[in-house]
């Protein structure tokens, strides 16, 4: 919880994708664990949620990508 806390607050709450300000936004890998990330804050990045946000969408075409389609 520290961790989000901590990248919520550097990035301002705004989605580094889009810049859109919200509360309840996600904190999200750049680059994910399984190809090699970490945890480290450079590493992380605040997207927004939702069915139609940036997190959503990013995390739907890395699922593609792990199945090759």
């Amino acid at each position: 919880m520290a961790t989000r806390r901590r990248i919520l607050l550097r990035d301002g709450y705004a989605c580094q994708s889009c810049g859109i300000v919200r509360m309840d936004n996600e904190v999200d890998h750049r680059v994910p664990l399984d190809l090699g990330g970490s945890n480290d804050d450079d590493n992380l990045q605040t997207l927004c949620g939702g069915p139609d946000g940036c997190h959503t969408r990013k995390s739907k075409a890395e699922a593609k990508d792990r199945a090759g389609k």
